[in-house]
């Protein structure tokens, strides 16, 4: 097989820039997190497996080959039962709540405002390319709905209370 050349504006290039954006930006979330943290860095690593999976599937489809690697519905019930695990242990949430309120938290939230980066440009991406992805779609939705848990979850083991906007 040839080289395959794109360009840097090809809207699959941005898709992938987005998650390898993400990944790191979750190795900067993961770095020093221990003692009751370290479920939450353990957490992040598997994430972090999962998104290589998804920027290989990407690549691949880039290249006109049929991914070797690809998200899958098992990867999906990973995020659920995350999320289903983090529910059991934090309060329900009844408001809106205001991003940061730990550095652990802030950088979550920061991660998962870069996870729906890369879901609305693999969206564009997708809807313009043979195959259907829907499973890597609704990873990546689902993967948001983690981070924001896991910045809750951050935030009730190091017992700090969220705050709601008052909206004046």
């Amino acid at each position: 097989m040839g080289k395959i050349k794109l360009s840097k504006d090809n809207p699959g290039i941005d898709v992938l820039g987005n998650l390898d954006e993400l990944n790191s930006w979750l190795g900067i979330c993961r770095n020093g997190l221990t003692g009751e943290l370290s479920k939450i860095s353990r957490d992040i690593e598997v994430i972090q497996e999962l998104i290589f999976v998804s920027q290989t599937q990407v690549a691949y489809k880039l290249m006109g080959l049929n991914p070797k690697l690809r998200i899958d519905s098992a990867d999906l019930k990973i995020l659920e039962r995350i999320i289903e695990g983090i529910n059991k242990q934090v309060p329900e949430i009844k408001k809106f709540i205001i991003p940061g309120a730990s550095d652990v938290s802030a950088k979550l939230d920061f991660a998962r405002t870069l996870t729906r980066r890369a879901e609305r440009s693999f969206v564009c991406w997708a809807k313009n390319h043979k195959g259907k992805e829907q499973e890597l779609a609704s990873f990546l939705n689902r993967l948001s709905s983690v981070l924001f848990a896991l910045a809750r979850l951050a935030n009730h083991i190091l017992k700090i209370k969220e705050k709601s906007p008052r909206y004046k």
